[in-house]
């Protein structure tokens, strides 16, 4: 039976849109090496992943604290040239004012067991992002309440602690194969890849490509106890 749904945050509830980040990497392209915002989005995606995998424990740092580290490194691999709290600015009012996806509410409104955020910053922008949009959570683990980012089990240990579940009673969806994919699986959670643009046809895990195809799946999982 499934109790819970744990819900990524960046790129499953918000997208890579919005007035901010257009600014942010708009002025990134404007003062550095890069050509174009997908450019610019794909290099800064590829280095906090890199920056994160050994960012735990007594090592750990928070994703404001890595924003920071990579505006280093883009000064040194890219000669950017930009004010650094500038950017981090921009990025902090991206993780709050994001536009959803579109699916987003109706799945709020619909799913019927506990929705639990899973997300690596801090949970204090996902929860201005829920109440702006008034939307209702369970609860938030962020990678600052464990020391640990996806796809480390900490993250996804906590969550089945708060949500009082076994792994076996919970699914998780996002829409990364490294740290939703990969993260869940490493903690005995079914994951759901959340493929809205059909990329990864060939993942070995459930895909959908909309958050309203999980609706059917739990109540058909859930009628069959």
């Amino acid at each position: 039976m499934i109790r819970a749904v744990f819900l990524d945050y960046t790129g499953t509830i918000i997208q890579f849109r919005g007035l901010d980040i257009d600014e942010m990497f708009k002025r990134v392209v404007e003062h550095s090496s890069l050509k174009s915002k997908d450019e610019a989005i794909a290099w800064w995606l590829e280095k906090l992943r890199e920056v994160q995998r050994n960012c735990y424990g007594d090592n750990f740092k928070t994703e404001d604290e890595l924003c920071m580290d990579i505006l280093d490194i883009a000064d040194e691999e890219l000669g950017l040239k930009m004010d650094h709290n500038v950017f981090h600015t921009l990025m902090q009012n991206f993780w709050m004012y994001a536009p959803l996806y579109n699916d987003v509410n109706e799945f709020f409104d619909l799913c019927p067991v506990p929705i639990y955020i899973l997300m690596d910053n801090s949970g204090d922008y996902a929860k201005v992002g829920l109440r702006r949009n008034r939307l209702h959570a369970h609860g938030i683990i962020s990678g600052e309440d464990v020391k640990a980012y996806k796809p480390r089990k900490e993250i996804f240990e906590k969550a089945l602690e708060i949500a009082d579940c076994k792994p076996d009673e919970v699914v998780h969806i996002g829409d990364d194969l490294e740290g939703d994919v990969q993260g869940a699986i490493a903690s005995g959670i079914q994951p759901i890849l959340l493929d809205r643009k059909s990329n990864h046809r060939d993942a070995k895990c459930k895909r959908v490509r909309s958050l309203i195809e999980v609706l059917p799946y739990i109540n058909q999982v859930n009628s069959e106890k």
